[in-house]
């Protein structure tokens, strides 16, 4: 439905969805979701609303004031909230956005997970405000719910994987060149020092950006890879177990056994007669 009146200009949309049962326990689900064109006079305030709120500036800035905490807003910028608790936003200008509030499966996890590792104020790209832009056609195509819980599980993956720091910097970059780094040396005994001085940072400002940007911390992630390398050893050849270990870089047989058993819930030799 097209809306007019606190502070929002012609072309205003909103649609409003009701969710079933099974979308409330099992999926991601909107409540409302649409795009308003804004003018210095808009501004929303609540006590409660029990939704995450996740919207995207086309044009201008919205400023949201919550915890005692003020976000500026600006183009190609997503402000999440978590509408439980009190908040406000607001333009004294004009803004252009999309915006989806939403509910459902893991919603809060995802919110704190993402929010501790970026902020409620994140840079993104197109890509995110066209994942909010199919739900809102969904809505307003009366689309089927799991195609609207879908679209919702494809932006909240989006936002996870945006880069912390976005655009004008290289340490995006050199992240990646770290991963590949890893990769290519996940076999040898490398250290955070040698993954940090691969990329010309210091082994602390390293591994915290690497967290930042993966989730991971460095250690983590090597062990990981080691981890992965090593199922595929296990299934395409016939190496010992204690083979495999030093090919994917452990130091110790049994070290490689406890972090394969802790990762993967079984041995190395009863995964290898697992059938796939």
């Amino acid at each position: 439905m097209e809306l007019t009146g606190n502070g929002l200009n012609k072309g205003s949309h909103m649609y409003f969805y009701s969710a079933s049962q099974n979308a409330k326990k099992l999926l991601y689900y909107p409540m409302a979701a649409g795009e308003f064109y804004c003018n210095g006079e808009y501004c929303v305030e609540r006590d409660n609303y029990n939704n995450i709120l996740a919207m995207y500036v086309l044009d201008g800035n919205i400023t949201a004031r919550q915890n005692d905490i003020e976000l500026d807003a600006q183009k190609d910028e997503l402000l999440l909230i978590d509408c439980r608790r009190a908040h406000k936003y607001f333009t004294e200008s004009e803004a252009h956005t999309l915006w989806v509030h939403f509910n459902g499966n893991n919603t809060y996890e995802w919110f704190h997970e993402i929010t501790a590792q970026k902020g409620q104020k994140i840079r993104c790209g197109r890509q995110t405000a066209g994942c909010i832009l199919n739900v809102i056609n969904k809505i307003r195509y009366n689309q089927n719910e799991y195609d609207i819980s879908s679209e919702l599980y494809s932006l909240l993956c989006d936002i996870s994987k945006v880069n912390y720091i976005y655009n004008g910097n290289k340490t995006a970059e050199r992240i990646e060149d770290a991963k590949k780094f890893i990769m290519s040396n996940y076999d040898k005994n490398i250290s955070i020092r040698d993954m940090s001085d691969a990329v010309y940072m210091s082994a602390s400002y390293f591994s915290k950006i690497f967290k930042k940007n993966t989730g991971f911390s460095p250690y983590d992630y090597l062990l990981l890879i080691r981890i992965d390398k090593a199922k595929e050893l296990l299934k395409q050849t016939d190496d010992t177990v204690e083979s495999i270990a030093y090919k994917t870089g452990f130091n110790s047989l049994s070290n490689f056994i406890c972090f394969f058993k802790k990762e993967m819930g079984v041995s190395p030799l009863r995964f290898r007669n697992i059938k796939f």
